[in-house]
């Protein structure tokens, strides 16, 4: 299940490379025509069957926890139509801890649903919203789209927000991984102001979202100095939505060590809607969002594992 989910990038980088070397064009063009199959609503059922299988053995895997500061308030909120963007840091090498979500909101058991207090559509239809750059890639598009994630875009946050469906981003993206420094989680948010301004827009409340342990399932060489200039690494990483890195996990294979990935997510942050913000109100905003998050990763490092651990906001 493991292979499945995060190996298919790699079966996908084999098979372009066997077809080139034997110049089998018929396959390749079979290939790529898999990267326009639709792959929206109705799900096949064996899709969703597989995406509930790779959530529940992949946070048995490292294993992987989702905890709240005060999930029944958060859970109130939503029954009542509120809607939430949840900002998950960091970003690492791959968002793995997004699984997490995956298993809370989709393919969590029933019974969990209502010893919750029950999960209504609008909950059960949060999404987490990734780089489009790998949802144009075979198979895995249609694999990530059953785990529960969207492209992301403006477009696709406001739609959901203003349906009052929350949605999971990672607000640094994957210039953090560009960023990335050993020893230090590093976290790329000062700039990040579109997301506070759709937040703002449409009313949605800002959760901050912290993952320990991510950074360390995953080592990696990143392109760069003394390869590239720095600012050409930067350039390719903005242009494709897709960091210039190469990596690897256990014993050298796509699968990434076995390390407890353990998510907290903090209280919410309440907004109060305005259409048309101010430059000034979304970076007041964003500012408290910071703040929020710094002091989550402060106040959980120790119980989770990191007690030395250093956090760089960018």
């Amino acid at each position: 299940m493991m292979f499945a989910w995060l190996g298919l990038i790699h079966v996908n980088v084999v098979v372009v490379a066997m077809c080139a070397l034997y110049r089998a064009y018929v396959a390749f063009a079979a290939f790529v025509f898999i990267a326009f199959v639709p792959r929206g609503k109705p799900y096949p059922k064996f899709g969703v069957k597989l995406a509930r299988a790779i959530a529940r053995d992949a946070c048995a895997y490292f294993p992987a926890t989702l905890t709240f500061e005060d999930e029944g308030a958060f859970l109130d909120a939503q029954r009542r139509g509120q809607a939430f963007v949840i900002g998950l840091e960091p970003h690492g090498v791959l968002p793995l801890s997004i699984i997490s979500f995956s298993a809370y909101y989709l393919h969590g058991d029933e019974e969990v649903y209502e010893r919750k207090g029950g999960f209504t559509t609008a909950m059960r239809d949060t999404r987490a919203l990734a780089s489009g750059a790998i949802f144009k890639v075979p198979f895995v598009r249609h694999l990530w789209t059953w785990l529960g994630l969207d492209p992301i875009s403006r477009t696709t946050m406001m739609e959901m927000l203003l349906a009052k469906r929350s949605v999971v981003i990672i607000p640094g993206g994957v210039a953090e991984c560009m960023a990335m420094e050993r020893g230090v989680e590093t976290l790329y948010l000062r700039k990040r102001f579109g997301f506070v301004k759709v937040a703002i827009q449409t009313g949605a409340h800002l959760m901050p979202a912290f993952t320990f342990g991510q950074s360390e399932a995953y080592g990696y060489w990143r392109l760069g100095p003394p390869v590239v200039p720095r600012f050409v690494a930067n350039w390719l990483s903005e242009t494709f939505a897709f960091a210039p890195i190469v990596f690897w996990g256990k014993f050298g294979t796509p699968l990434p060590r076995a390390t407890p990935l353990r998510t907290v997510v903090g209280k919410a942050i309440e907004v109060k809607q305005n259409a048309n913000p101010s430059k000034e109100e979304v970076a007041a905003k964003l500012e408290e969002f910071i703040e929020a998050m710094i002091a989550l990763f402060e106040t959980h490092k120790e119980a989770n594992g990191a007690p030395n651990a250093r956090l760089c906001v960018l």
